[in-house]
């Protein structure tokens, strides 16, 4: 058993390409559930290189086929991953191009060499010896969270009480924005997204649009503020970078900054509020977990395998290839499923079951792979283990509500509980 599986030797027919594109609802209630009975389980077994005729994709499903296309990133391209999969109206268009639209190639959506560039200008804040400095203080905001709701009420809802707020603290910290300003720049985020979902109406997207415009303000006053004053944050260190040779534009910055910073909360607190309902499933676990470090990181890993923040991502083909032995054309969207290759049985056995023994559990795809990583990777690492070990440490009898029972919010990428409802012991 390798942690690369070798590619199919044939495609799946034609017809069984389609039927099984046709089982990719992402926005159906058995979906939202759960991926993996719905779609994934029978992809890998069907055509783990399936087509939809609903998104006009083909859907890479399998480990060695998704770790075929991560592994050339010039033939797979990431530069039109923020494209729409349903194409503005030309009235969205033309409100978004009030400000910066589209946004210029940031970390995401960027190829070498821009792609280089930018992540090696941002790597800097997320080095090993960078992120270790910050634990004091991740564990501080943990610390502080987890303290208030021990005072508080017996009833909790942990990712609005503690999943959200713990990384947006620490993000805030990193970039540079206030925190108070937060839940505002959270909203403008969320009608980021909104611009993307297919199945929303052209109301709300001209609603989104506007309050994008007004995100995309906000970081040009705050740019130009810090231009000013500088301050021991990100936003003043690309500042700095500007001065020599290897300048980031204003533009360029918002990208990267409107990227960055729904990264490094949304990943981090869906993992959380995932990993707290499979603690928190088994009180027995929940209690072993304040002491035991390395079953902590093995739950961590294998939430990160079973419910990847970023499911899917977006690659086009620049030339005519061939995946799995299915024909793709030139300019063809190629959706990879990070989700479905961590539940390929080839790679890792019995993958439906939550297993903390999995001798290959950290070779999952929850961080993605490649050149376009997670950068934050072992930040969000981090902010998980402070934040169950804080959580645990002020509520050693937390429990699931009664009824509680996984719910994930509707998106295309995104694998983020909708509640994670609790009662303090």
């Amino acid at each position: 058993m390798t942690d690369d599986a070798s590619v199919s030797p044939s495609p799946a027919p034609e017809a069984e390409r389609l039927a099984v594109g046709d089982l990719f609802q992402p926005f159906s209630p058995a979906y939202q559930e759960d991926p993996a009975r719905s779609f994934y389980v029978e992809a890998h077994a069907r055509a783990p290189v399936a087509y939809s005729r609903a998104f006009y994709a083909y859907l890479v499903t399998s480990h060695a086929e998704v770790m075929h296309v991560l592994r050339d990133p010039v033939l797979f391209s990431s530069a039109r991953l923020l494209e729409p999969v349903v194409p503005f109206t030309p009235e969205l268009l033309a409100r978004l191009e009030q400000g910066t639209f589209p946004l210029p190639p940031g970390l995401f959506n960027n190829d070498p060499p821009s792609h280089t560039r930018a992540r090696l200008l941002f790597s800097k804040a997320f080095t090993p010896a960078s992120v270790a400095a910050m634990e004091p203080q991740i564990r501080r905001f943990a610390s502080e969270l987890a303290g208030e709701l021990a005072s508080g009420p017996d009833e909790l809802e942990l990712m609005h009480d503690f999943t959200f707020k713990l990384p947006m603290r620490v993000i805030a910290a990193l970039v540079g924005v206030p925190y108070e300003d937060m839940p505002q720049l959270k909203a403008w985020q969320d009608d980021w997204f909104k611009l993307f979902d297919p199945a929303l109406d052209q109301a709300t997207k001209m609603a989104a649009a506007d309050g994008f415009l007004a995100y995309q303000r906000y970081y040009a006053d705050l740019i130009a503020e810090r231009r000013k004053q500088p301050a021991d944050d990100l936003i003043s260190a690309l500042l700095r970078a500007r001065e020599g040779s290897d300048m980031l534009t204003t533009e360029e910055m918002i990208s990267h900054l409107v990227v960055l910073l729904f990264a490094g909360y949304e990943t981090a607190a869906s993992l959380m509020g995932s990993l707290l309902f499979a603690l928190l499933d088994e009180p027995e676990l929940w209690r072993r977990v304040g002491d035991d470090a390395a079953l902590l990181q093995a739950a961590t890993e294998e939430t990160l395998r079973m419910h990847a923040s970023v499911q899917m991502e977006p690659r086009h083909t620049t030339r005519n290839t061939t995946v799995g032995g299915v024909e793709i054309p030139a300019g063809a969207m190629v959706m990879t499923f990070f989700g479905a290759a961590n539940y390929d049985a080839r790679v890792f056995p019995d993958p439906l079951r939550f297993d903390l023994t999995r001798p290959n559990g950290n070779r999952h795809l929850g961080f993605g792979w490649g050149i376009h990583s997670c950068l934050g990777a072992s930040l969000a690492r981090l902010e998980v283990r402070a934040g169950m070990q804080a959580l645990r440490a002020a509520l050693p009898d937390l429990r699931l509500a009664e009824g509680a029972r996984r719910s994930y919010l509707p998106s295309l990428f995104f694998r983020t509980p909708a509640a994670v409802p609790a009662v303090r012991g």
